[in-house]
């Protein structure tokens, strides 16, 4: 899928040209939308994370610093092996334009898990 230029309008919202592309336009953009998906229920460790969305550790670990870098997640407490992991405060306020993407990206156009 193509990236927008600059803000669409989807269903009456606006889509973040970043959150679009960091899901839809790149490779390991499902695998980061899982991850921010399952990040919205509760905070996780990457441990958690990868045993809960079936990935590999390092991979896991790959799309966390993608996402930080791109302020969608944000470290809970003292980096480490064990640190949580939570949505940012940024994607907490745009997280119905998350699942406007998650909607259109996820195989069966179901948008669930």
């Amino acid at each position: 899928m193509q990236a927008p230029a600059g803000r669409i309008r989807n269903g009456g919202r606006s889509v973040d040209r970043r959150l679009w592309y960091l899901i839809a336009a790149t490779r390991g953009g499902m695998n980061r939308a899982k991850i921010l998906h399952s990040l919205h229920e509760r905070p996780h460790n990457a441990n958690d994370l990868a045993s809960l969305l079936r990935l590999d550790y390092k991979t896991v670990r790959h799309h966390l610093d993608v996402l930080r870098e791109n302020d969608c997640v944000m470290l809970l407490g003292e980096p480490g092996y064990a640190a949580l992991y939570g949505l940012s405060p940024r994607l907490q306020t745009h997280f119905g334009e998350f699942l406007d993407i998650w909607i259109r990206i996820e195989p069966g156009g179901v948008g669930e898990t």
